[in-house]
């Protein structure tokens, strides 16, 4: 049972635990509310796909939590509510960030290592932004690049998502590349910015 935030709201702040595990798919659910309601709106004519995106979104990460590819992994950010201030019955694990990070390919014109590691989906619950939530699960696919023995990590922003980028700045990574929209005019889209960091050791 996933608590409501009235009930996160009127816990003192000692008693929330953050951790970062591996995504399972019984959090499925709680991953998908997360990344779509991070990506898309639910106002004007966006309302009616919106169930229709979910669903997409819920498929698609289902397939890559089973996948066994050994470098792919799915982390979420667990705040647990302890049972010495809550009754037992509401002791969960809420998932409130998560990020994917795979191993992919170059092509030949792309300024990036052949084999390289990728970030992507990096969504955090409303409730739980400015709370470090996206630093902690940065600063942890740093460690499983390195232990996996990369040395460099890639990610993609979209150019007018000022937070993230400062967000990604902060975090040491740089700009590499311009990509231009894929639709002209009159559907001017913002273009997505090739970021990357080298690991230190």
């Amino acid at each position: 049972m996933t608590p409501s935030n009235a009930e996160f709201s009127s816990l003192p702040e000692s008693s929330l635990q953050m951790r970062v595990r591996s995504a399972r798919l019984d959090d499925l659910p709680q991953l998908t509310e997360i990344l779509t309601s991070s990506f898309y709106v639910r106002t004007g004519w966006m309302g009616w796909l919106y169930p229709l995106l979910k669903l997409g979104i819920s498929e698609d990460l289902r397939q890559r939590l089973r996948s066994q590819n050994p470098h792919y992994v799915c982390l979420a950010v667990i705040r647990q509510i302890l049972p010495v201030q809550m009754a037992a019955h509401t002791y969960c694990d809420c998932v409130t960030g998560t990020i994917e990070l795979s191993q992919r390919y170059a092509l030949p014109w792309q300024p990036i290592k052949p084999q390289h590691l990728y970030l992507s989906n990096l969504a955090v619950h409303p409730e739980f932004r400015r709370q470090g939530v996206a630093q902690l699960l940065l600063k942890t696919c740093e460690q499983i690049a390195l232990d996996w023995g990369f040395d460099d990590l890639y990610l993609h922003v979209m150019e007018d998502n000022l937070q993230a980028r400062q967000l990604y700045r902060k975090a040491g990574f740089q700009l590499v590349q311009l990509k231009s929209a894929s639709l002209p005019w009159p559907w001017p889209s913002p273009r997505r910015l090739l970021m990357h960091k080298p690991l230190a050791r």
